[in-house]
């Protein structure tokens, strides 16, 4: 009977009636940033929280590494890549210490590793990934580049030519998650399970993927931008509800503790979004 019973209240818990987020919270939150914030409920099909100044939900930055979402769902419907992938490091030590070894679709994703999207990005080739971005609806579509440079294939979503707005990642994962975009089941399936990172304080599951870049001009060209991006997206299973959280962050000002010299921008901008996000979240399905 006691089972049964801390059963019955975790089920209540878990589909307990929302805490909405107030405006002073969000402006709090966000007060050394331009940002938004989106909540949406995918069983209601509607937004059911957001945060949204100067309408920056629809302005279009670079996704930065939440690309990885839709490079995973390419490789994977593919064939070019299974769950037991893996991918050979170098050698070559970077500025991530996990970055600095073998890795498997999984943990491409948790530690959102550049150098593996760069060798799924040419074995799929442009064309295939523009066609990819045409069947996704995704953003710009823009695969070019840096200005003169022909380097998309390794860095067009790296504070580049490709860019999408916070509105247009909602869009994105409502056909993901709807099994709406042009990919098989398998390739959905597996590219959630690789974006799960835990639950949140009222025991839901979240799954997403950050994403952090300059805003502008990248570290590549000449005179870069010190204004840090950021990208936080993904989903929560809240008992039997499912919602989609999409987030994102650009500095108002350049800050003091910024070394602008080595290009580093630390902390990165998705460090910097990833607990405000988890906060709201909390705060949101926190029991009222």
């Amino acid at each position: 009977m006691k089972k049964c019973l801390a059963l019955i209240l975790a089920f209540v818990a878990l589909n307990a009636s929302a805490h909405q987020i107030t405006s002073q919270e969000y402006s709090e939150l966000f007060k050394k940033y331009n940002a938004c914030f989106i909540l949406y409920n995918l069983n209601e099909q509607k937004i059911v929280s957001e945060y949204n100044p100067n309408n920056r939900c629809n302005q279009r930055i670079s996704p930065d590494s939440s690309f990885k979402i839709a490079l995973s769902l390419m490789a994977f419907n593919q064939g070019i890549i299974n769950q037991n992938t893996v991918f050979k490091w170098n050698g070559k030590k970077g500025v991530v210490p996990e970055h600095d070894q073998n890795q498997t679709p999984a943990t491409w994703i948790k530690y959102s590793v550049v150098w593996v999207s760069q060798k799924i990005t040419p074995e799929l080739g442009y064309a295939r990934i523009k066609h990819y971005l045409a069947g996704f609806n995704y953003g710009n579509q823009d695969f070019s580049g840096d200005p003169g440079k022909n380097n998309g294939l390794s860095h067009a979503w790296l504070s580049s030519s490709l860019k999408i707005s916070a509105m247009e990642q909602l869009n994105f994962l409502k056909a993901m998650l709807s099994n709406e975009l042009p990919v098989n089941h398998e390739a959905v399936e597996n590219t959630q399970k690789n974006m799960y990172l835990g639950k949140l304080n009222n025991g839901a599951d979240y799954y997403g993927k950050t994403g952090s870049g300059r805003n502008g001009r990248n570290e590549r060209l000449t005179n870069p931008s010190l204004l840090r991006d950021g990208w936080f997206v993904g989903f929560v299973e809240n008992g039997d509800q499912q919602y989609i959280f999409v987030s994102n962050l650009t500095d108002k000002v350049v800050q003091a503790s910024i070394n602008g010299q080595d290009g580093s921008l630390q902390p990165f901008g998705s460090q910097l979004l990833k607990p405000i996000t988890l906060e709201l979240l909390n705060d949101y399905f926190s029991k009222p």
